[in-house]
């Protein structure tokens, strides 16, 4: 019951501010250098996400997930939630040095995003060259829910991602270890 009553105000507060004309929610989206990167990463709840479908190094953490930034919000909801990517909370994107398709889901996710989106410009190129250590695996991460809802043009916003979800202990310890063994 306390999931249902946290998801309901938290609904009700955003309703609010659509019907009583409040600006739009603001989230920081910024490329980023190597050096900026590797501070807010340090930051609590910090995620790394690699867009590239292959690449023997890694940011340490970084989920690999390669995704269509024309893809729609629920498409796009799944494939993160899946991953284990939570929207709500800061992620570091990258891919090659200077993707484009990197800078379009950049660009994508600032208007879906409730969470800090940050782009590493230069991708493991930049942050290898700047004397941070790669990692070789992917990590794994456990579904996280969340439904995605496109920032309107003309800058009304109405974004609901896992926060209220997140704040909310569900998982049994027990399946945790079975669910991350299935992936």
């Amino acid at each position: 019951m306390m999931r249902y009553s946290s998801a309901r105000h938290v609904l009700t507060a955003l309703l609010a501010a659509l019907c009583l004309g409040s600006p739009a929610l603001p989230v920081a989206a910024e490329p980023v250098s190597a050096a900026t990167a590797q501070q807010r990463l340090q930051l609590p709840g910090s995620q790394v996400w690699d867009l590239r479908s292959d690449g023997t190094r890694l940011l340490p953490g970084a989920v690999r997930l390669a995704l269509d930034p024309a893809a729609d919000a629920a498409s796009l909801a799944s494939a993160v939630s899946e991953a284990g990517l939570d929207l709500s909370r800061p992620v570091l994107i990258y891919g090659e040095p200077g993707d484009a398709r990197a800078q379009a889901l950049h660009q994508r996710l600032s208007r879906l995003a409730s969470g800090r989106v940050d782009w590493l410009v230069g991708g493991v190129s930049e942050w290898e060259m700047a004397g941070y250590s790669t990692v070789s695996q992917p990590a794994r991460r456990l579904p996280v829910p969340q439904h995605l809802v496109e920032a309107a043009a003309d800058g009304a916003v109405l974004r609901m991602a896992a926060a209220a979800l997140r704040d909310t202990p569900t998982l049994d310890p027990a399946a945790t270890g079975q669910q991350l063994a299935s992936r």
